[in-house]
């Protein structure tokens, strides 16, 4: 059996106070298997998971441990907060 890639790259999307830390779009590469948490340590913005972080894969909302594959889009979505 043929070894699998151990790599994949994602396209990040990133909204509100995170556009401003880090780029809006940019991508990166993960060890597999990876997971959306995966890719949040990775980002190291690990803290905004307790500040109520939501994200989505391919343009569904989705669960931190959706595994990614090759190519997918994670769009990371901090809370909204206004007055």
């Amino acid at each position: 059996m043929g070894e699998d890639n151990t790599e994949l790259t994602i396209a990040v999307l990133c909204f509100g106070p995170l556009a401003e830390i880090l780029e809006r779009n940019h991508s990166i590469t993960l060890e597999t298997p990876a997971t959306c948490q995966t890719a949040i340590v990775q980002l190291g913005i690990e803290e905004w998971l307790d500040k109520g972080l939501t994200v989505a894969v391919n343009g569904v909302m989705s669960a931190l441990d959706t595994v990614l594959h090759d190519g997918d889009e994670l769009a990371l979505l901090p809370p909204v907060s206004g007055g």
